[in-house]
């Protein structure tokens, strides 16, 4: 099994012990709790998917397109004009440790207005100026939009030329992928677009927190956003895609199941219910655990996973998570109520391919 597995099933070491019963039907006190959750849910955006959060959820996000991340910030225009006049003040005035140049290039995206690249070595503590770091601004729909990528100039390396003719030459490594990555930075920030949290686009593009990427499917699609109740912070979902993990049949989640089972038998822990999971459009699996966490506490981890063997540019790997393992503070009943509201509104956005 691979890394990016065990780290999925990680959150459930933590379970040390748990109750062999079955759920129970929920309590009123449950039901209440359940009530106040659920009774408002709004549907938001991750990738080129759907899924309906209680409407107060807050919300943390990655994205990663074409290498390129992504980060929108809601920001009133006059603040983003400070803060990128802040920024290139700033990297004008930061001088290389080693006397290497620092700003390579800058300017206004053309095309775009708000907005603003740069091009530096990046970190002024470095060792040499093979690396550069592109980023690029532009302030669209009441959100800062940021990408940033690193690239790589040995063939106009000032390193390289001092060390000519030194075991540290690199006489056979010429590569300048600088000119590339700009462009590919300066296109993707031309197309890119604020977007409200609940706003969901009508064409086929990528939705990533505060943002939206208008593209046909394609691969080289890494999203994921991570949404914490408000008023119980202990427990969060995530939804995350991405086109370029691809597992062996054998690791999709019921190839696991037998590992699985080894390890939380191991911390004591129990599976309350696996198998296939009934969501539009989606062919998935899930697997609920529940146990008593380090702090004496009882605690869940649930995981939907979809896609794992098939991924690729039209269905991506796909998983949501639910955790609740630091306090416990949902019963058994209300985290499976809560799962079984939130995991089965999962679909794929209509013309979002």
């Amino acid at each position: 099994m691979n890394l990016r597995r065990l780290v999925q099933i990680a959150p459930l070491l933590l379970l040390i012990a748990a109750c062999s019963k079955n759920p129970l039907p929920l309590t009123q006190p449950e039901k209440q709790t359940m009530t106040e959750l659920t009774a408002s849910l709004k549907t938001r955006c991750v990738g080129r998917y759907l899924i309906d959060m209680p409407s107060d959820a807050l919300s943390t996000g990655l994205a990663t397109i074409q290498g390129v991340t992504f980060e929108a910030i809601p920001m009133a225009r006059t603040e983003f004009e400070e803060q990128i006049a802040a920024r290139e003040t700033e990297l004008l005035a930061t001088k290389s440790r080693d006397g290497y140049q620092f700003m390579y290039d800058r300017g206004e995206v053309r095309g775009v207005p708000n907005s603003k690249y740069f091009v530096t070595l990046g970190n002024s503590n470095a060792d040499s100026d093979l690396g550069r770091v592109i980023e690029a601004y532009k302030w669209d729909a009441g959100y800062q939009v940021k990408l940033e990528v690193k690239a790589t100039d040995s063939i106009h390396s000032e390193f390289e030329k001092r060390v000519k003719g030194t075991p540290y030459e690199s006489k056979d490594w010429k590569v300048n992928d600088v000119p590339e990555k700009t462009n590919l930075v300066l296109d993707l920030i031309r197309k890119v677009r604020g977007r409200a949290d609940d706003e969901i686009p009508a064409e086929p593009g990528v939705c990533f927190l505060g943002g939206f990427l208008p593209r046909k499917a394609a691969v080289g699609e890494s999203i994921s956003v991570f949404f914490a109740m408000k008023d119980k912070s202990d427990v969060s979902f995530e939804l995350a895609t991405d086109t370029d993990v691809r597992d062996k049949r054998e690791d999709t989640l019921p190839g696991r199941l037998r590992q699985i089972r080894s390890e939380i038998k191991e911390a004591n822990g129990r599976i309350i219910r696996t198998g296939a999971a009934e969501v539009e459009g989606i062919d998935a699996q899930e697997v609920l655990i529940s146990g008593t966490s380090v702090t004496k506490t009882v605690g869940h981890t649930f995981l939907l996973e979809a896609n794992t063997a098939t991924s690729g540019a039209l269905n991506p790997f796909l998983t949501v998570s639910l955790y609740d393992i630091q306090i416990g503070a949902l019963t058994e009943g209300e985290a499976i109520a809560l799962w079984d509201t939130v995991s089965r509104t999962l679909r794929p956005r209509p013309n979002g391919f």
